[in-house]
């Protein structure tokens, strides 16, 4: 009994540490997406970011559309995405796009756990659903395998890295339509929505629309199997919709004749296009297991110690809650990890062999959400061994002494973003002076313009012809006759 108050001073000091592991945690990762974020408004026009904005400049928008989707690209939904950035955020929406399309990741990663913890009844705070959502958006940014075209490069980032920014909100919605579901029987509206939302956000780009179809037929084979008698087919009902919605968009995609422009080499064989899927995953991972040793560790570490120091010396047996084991659910994250990431990469496989590092964001923030379940997942394990040891008030302090000590990585990370700021500003400074003398010809009644190559642009600059593609789409942006672009050595 005489032990008992200093026992209670360390629980209550443990519990501060580890509240400020926490929030510093939190406090870190911030910085670091900061950083990004703040990259972004350095972000210009460049490559095909030229014609997707005069695209709207045509005068019959449907016809235009209509002759899009024969002879340029299926996707069909990324084109009014540009046009909607466009006419709501203004000429500068490159700039503004990085920083608002991280924070609708976060937010929507922070919606759709919340409702999963909700739903398994995890007795989260929001605190730690933030700090989980922050810490996923940070390492899959961190590790993306092309992070400028990913992000920064608006043509990019609209048909890879926007549908995942987009399916958190619509996973919400579904899984909230899927409770309510045990209340009553889904309304027309609800249906319209489970079909019309994964239409359009699959209209982005093909990998996601492939991953959302994976996941919507497993879900909707677990309903079948384990789903209550009583609600099963109001679940099935909402889920049939979204994944006919998925389908309906990857078809649309599919059967575009501007496919045959896209397609380099003819599609691979039924067994190569099999051998491809299999293979892809594996290389990533193995590729990212060689390059990224550190972050892949991290991002495994830090949800493993602040799992343990959660439930380590808890009254509540986590198991309980669970429908499996942890140690069996580690198995089951593993196969279905590396399932989802072959399904992201099928399309690629089958039309552009391997994909391309920005074709490959998917597979990264489904692997290090894979990554972090399993160290949660073995953090839990050993927080529920009911042994002296791991059960150890001194263990447990040195799990949280350890946090405190990770959650320091991100600044490693801030570190370096904020040593390429004066790359990105001198990149942009070079595109600012060129539109400034765009605008002072255009002021000065030159129809015809010749202005400077930009060496240093990351994609693909206007070029020294006029009939050049992306120099015709300047030219109707700019509302000049044309326009091209030489080394300012060349320039007459």
């Amino acid at each position: 009994m005489n032990n008992l108050p200093d026992r209670t001073k360390q629980k209550l000091s443990e519990e501060q540490l580890f509240g400020l592991a926490l929030s510093l945690g939190v406090f870190t990762t911030l910085i670091a997406l900061a950083l990004y974020a703040y990259l972004g408004i350095f972000s210009r026009y460049g490559s095909d970011d030229y014609c997707l904005s005069a695209f709207f400049k045509q005068d019959n928008l449907i016809s235009a559309m209509i002759l899009r989707y024969f002879s340029a690209s299926s996707r069909y939904t990324n084109i009014l995405f540009i046009g909607l950035v466009d006419k709501t955020l203004g000429w500068h929406n490159v700039a503004i796009l990085p920083a608002l399309m991280l924070t609708l990741f976060v937010w929507g990663l922070y919606l759709l756990f919340k409702e999963i913890a909700e739903m398994l009844e995890l007795g989260w705070s929001r605190r730690i659903i933030f700090f989980l959502s922050l810490l996923l958006v940070y390492f899959s940014i961190m590790q993306a395998p092309d992070l400028y075209e990913t992000l920064y490069w608006r043509a990019g980032m609209t048909s890879h890295f926007a549908p995942l920014v987009f399916i958190p909100f619509f996973g919400t919605f579904l899984l909230r339509q899927i409770g309510n579901a045990q209340e009553h029987h889904p309304a027309l509206w609800v249906q319209a929505a489970c079909f019309i939302l994964p239409f359009l956000i699959g209209g982005l780009s093909e990998p996601p629309t492939a991953l959302m179809i994976t996941i919507l037929a497993l879900a909707m084979g677990a309903a079948w199997w384990w789903g209550d008698v009583r609600y099963r087919r109001s679940i099935l009902m909402i889920l049939l919709w979204s994944l006919l919605g998925a389908l309906t968009a990857l078809i649309v995609m599919a059967v575009a004749p501007a496919n045959s422009i896209r397609m380099q080499t003819a599609p691979p064989g039924l067994m190569e296009l099999v051998s491809r899927i299999i293979s892809y995953p594996s290389d990533f991972i193995i590729d990212t297991l060689r390059t990224l040793p550190l972050p892949t560790l991290i991002s495994i570490v830090a949800p493993a110690l602040f799992f343990y120091a959660k439930y380590a010396q808890s009254p509540r047996d986590i198991s309980r809650q669970a429908p499996n084991r942890p140690g069996i659910l580690m198995v089951i994250v593993l196969i279905f990890g590396y399932l989802f990431i072959a399904a992201s990469f099928a399309p690629s496989a089958y039309g552009q062999s391997y994909p391309a590092g920005r074709a490959r964001i998917a597979g990264r923030v489904l692997m290090t959400g894979a990554l972090m379940i399993e160290g949660g997942l073995l953090g839990v394990l050993v927080a529920q061994v009911r042994t002296r040891f791991f059960q150890s008030g001194y263990l447990r302090g040195f799990a949280i002494f350890a946090l405190l000590i990770v959650a320091l990585y991100p600044l490693r990370t801030s570190w370096r973003v904020f040593g390429e700021i004066p790359v990105y500003q001198q990149r942009a400074a070079a595109w600012d002076l060129r539109e400034s003398e765009i605008r002072r010809l255009q002021a000065e009644g030159v129809d015809d313009l010749v202005v400077r190559y930009l060496s240093e642009e990351r994609t693909q600059d206007l070029g020294d012809h006029e009939s050049f593609r992306l120099n015709r789409c300047a030219s109707t942006i700019y509302e000049v006759n044309s326009i091209i672009a030489v080394p300012m050595s060349k320039k007459k």
